[in-house]
């Protein structure tokens, strides 16, 4: 049977446009601090941004990295965003914080000291964290090496503080590419050659090597640390179901990309951050951080969302239901969970999207950065679930702007929704 469509397809962009993706934001400043694949680009917001006046106060419900409140002040706008990952919360933070010319020494001097003594036999060192089969993360040397590393922090840094701060991300920078991660693909997959991610064998001298690399993520951080906002932005700590628990006041704009119904878990590739700062302690806490998360989907997660049902006051379309309908009957073996999946996901954004419309200002805008998805070749239009949501939770008027092919399925698009209230 072929998949139930809704009127009014979208006009579709010809060209993938790489400076819309995340790789667009490597080398701008602090946006290039960590790579985080499905992180959007900083020329969407700055984009969105620039065709606004005056001063605004900005809103993300789905922070993330932090792009858009660093984007929002840095063009001298207030921004308020937040996020479920408490990992994310202290990235994002530690992004869009003013740093002075006192710390930045601090912290230069902090690095020579720890640089220094990192990979010595004299270094204090932390035990591995447990993240599962380690060693597939890293070599036995690079592996002693960043125990050493982390120690090394922890005895000479402060215990809290910017100084600490901008050291772990420096550290975050060097355990990913020190490690046997490859980035070939839209998540994360793994080499098997024991090289790190610069493609280097690691041999005898490895520890000079390393401290080299260490130095080289300080030096990066220090760059864009060096360049501060003009305005002040925050992360809080919050559930983007009900946005309006977690933050005060009314909005200009809202610039946020939420998780796809795609099943790439964020917290896949946000685990070896985590484990190493101690924000997880095995893979249960995992999965239980991405059940809570919208569109989560890792380890008990998957399981849970088999058990899904179709909550009385949710707002579903009724060809989105049609749509579940197919994905159910499409394969024996998974369909059922695939379709509660994308049930899920929907159900949950309508909560979201409820609780955060009375929050944006009369004359104010709305921007979903979102792609389509596809399973079992049903294509289920996402713009269109998230206008039409949007509407009925008391959006005016509701606009789709296609704007890249994305590097997978010919038929995927991202999409920029926009709402006005």
């Amino acid at each position: 049977m072929p998949a139930a469509q809704p009127a009014e397809s979208a006009a579709k962009p010809k060209h993938r446009r790489a400076e819309l993706t995340f790789k667009h934001n490597a080398a701008h400043g602090r946006h290039g601090w960590l790579r985080l694949t499905p992180a959007y680009s900083v020329k969407v917001v700055d984009d969105i941004l620039a065709r606004r006046d005056g001063d605004l106060r900005v809103l993300d419900p789905f922070s993330g990295t932090g792009t858009t409140p660093l984007c929002a002040a840095m063009r001298g706008h207030a921004a308020l965003a937040v996020d479920l990952n408490p990992f994310l919360v202290w990235f994002g933070n530690a992004k869009v914080a003013t740093y002075d010319a006192t710390t930045l020494r601090e912290v230069e001097e902090c690095a020579r000291e720890v640089s220094r003594l990192a990979g010595t036999r004299s270094a204090p060192r932390v035990p591995e964290p447990p993240l599962h089969n380690i060693q597939r993360w890293w070599p036995p040397r690079a592996l002693d090496f960043l125990c050493s590393l982390m120690g090394t922090i922890g005895s000479r840094a402060p215990t809290e503080g910017a100084v600490r701060d901008l050291l772990l991300v420096a550290f975050c920078r060097t355990l990913i590419r020190l490690s046997n991660a490859a980035f070939n693909h839209q998540s994360m997959s793994f080499r098997d050659d024991n090289k790190g991610a610069q493609g280097t064998l690691f041999g005898p001298e490895d520890a000079t090597f390393f401290r080299m690399q260490f130095r080289s993520d300080i030096d990066f951080v220090l760059c864009g640390a060096g360049q501060n906002p003009r305005q002040r932005a925050s992360i809080v700590f919050g559930d983007a179901r009900a946005v309006d628990k977690h933050v005060d006041g009314v909005f200009d704009l809202l610039i946020t990309s939420p998780p796809y119904p795609n099943r790439m878990s964020y917290i896949r590739e946000l685990r070896p951050y985590m484990y190493w700062l101690g924000y997880l302690h095995d893979a249960r806490e995992a999965g239980e951080l991405d059940w809570k998360a919208i569109g989560g989907t890792w380890g008990v997660a998957t399981s849970r969302v088999a058990s899904w049902s179709k909550q009385a006051a949710s707002f579903l379309p009724e060809y989105l239901t049609t749509l579940l309908d197919q994905i159910r009957s499409s394969d024996a073996k998974s369909g059922a969970v695939l379709a509660s999946y994308v049930g899920k996901y929907f159900e949950d954004m309508w909560s979201h999207l409820q609780s955060v419309v009375r929050l944006v200002r009369t004359g104010g805008e709305l921007h979903y950065v979102v792609g389509n998805s596809k399973f079992y070749d049903i294509v289920v239009p996402v713009e269109r679930v998230y206008r039409d949501m949007l509407l009925r939770a008391g959006a005016t008027k509701v606009e789709i702007e296609p704007l890249r092919k994305r590097n997978s399925k010919k038929e995927l698009v991202e999409f920029d929704v926009v709402a006005r209230v």
